[in-house]
């Protein structure tokens, strides 16, 4: 009877949670789609000309393709580009916009004449002249630039990286952590919108934000530099996006993590799976931004020359892969 119990009430807290995870998407995402916020705008600038770095990168373009979604951009430029500031995806759109015309120009000479006077006249609004940006549109990755990735010995780096919950007294400089975070930008998104957010904590108030996360006992008082990995839910429009946010923020945390790795500082996950009572809490003391929905926490720092790990074991791999036919 008790399990019982347990059981409805589990659910009927989930359903609670579902209600809270609701709440925030209706109240912060971007479904409402203001030109008029730099930060939305710029979450719409970045999906729609990644249609077009697409549309540039097929290596038989169809001639006259990606029409709609510059004359898209170039709308929302002209009615937004300087509104409350700018943003490095409205620049990076004149560029894409530019690129684009390019390919454009032997194929579909007016429009891309009056494309290209449009764009004159939104870059005429800065006062600074705007940069071209190299690396946007499409551009050229030969096989050995890709190769350059490549470990000689992969299974060294994936399995030498385990949680450690206990860190040496080293100090963690900006240039480290700066390194990490830009090599994990590299992390795949949903039309390249990046909506992740990460902020830095450490000494007390690091204390004060573990203190709302329930799986830290025993060593929680031992972190020193605490991170927490965010997703902007303005980046989301659709409703078939309603858990985007979840899967490209745990796509880059894992980025974040292994790109720790990759340069000696090790790392522990500490999930937020929390109650939205919790989450609220948590945001009176922690001041993230309302629109940031919270990914995970992560403890870092250098390792000890020795340590003691969980070594936590894997499963089989026959139990997490299954191959399909259409025999």
């Amino acid at each position: 009877m008790i399990d019982t119990v347990k059981i409805y009430a589990r659910t009927v807290l989930a359903g609670f949670g579902f209600l809270y995870d609701l709440s925030r998407y209706a109240r912060y995402s971007g479904w409402r789609s203001s030109l008029s916020s730099v930060d939305e705008r710029n979450y719409y600038m970045v999906k729609v000309y990644h249609t077009l770095e697409k549309s540039l990168s097929f290596t038989n373009r169809k001639p006259g393709s990606g029409w709609a979604g510059a004359n898209a951009l170039i709308k929302a430029l002209e009615q937004s580009f300087m509104l409350n500031g700018t943003g490095y995806h409205d620049r990076v759109a004149i560029t894409v916009l530019k690129k684009f015309a390019e390919a454009e120009k032997a194929h579909q000479p007016e429009k891309t004449a009056e494309l290209i006077k449009r764009l004159v006249n939104v870059e005429s609004l800065s006062k600074q002249a705007i940069p071209f940006y190299d690396n946007s549109g499409a551009i050229n990755h030969a096989k050995t630039e890709f190769d350059k990735g490549r470990l000689m010995t992969p299974e060294s780096f994936f399995l030498s990286r385990y949680s450690l919950r206990e860190f040496s007294d080293a100090d963690i400089s900006a240039q480290a952590l700066s390194r990490a975070l830009e090599m994990a930008m590299k992390s795949p998104s949903a039309c390249n919108r990046q909506s992740w957010h990460v902020y830095h904590l450490d000494g007390e108030l690091a204390q004060h934000a573990l203190a709302f996360q329930d799986g830290n006992r025993g060593f929680g008082h031992k972190i020193n530099n605490l991170l927490i990995i965010t997703a902007d839910l303005r980046a989301f429009v659709s409703p078939r996006e309603r858990y985007q946010h979840w899967i490209d923020g745990g796509m880059f945390s894992m980025s974040l993590i292994l790109a720790l790795h990759s340069i000696g500082i090790a790392s522990c996950c500490l999930n937020w799976s929390q109650s939205g009572r919790a989450d609220m809490n948590f945001r009176k003391v922690i001041k993230i931004s309302p629109q940031h929905t919270v990914m995970m926490m992560l403890a870092i720092g250098y390792p000890n020359e020795q340590n003691t790990v969980c070594a936590s074991p894997r499963r089989p791999l026959d139990e997490v892969y299954t191959r399909l036919s259409s025999q």
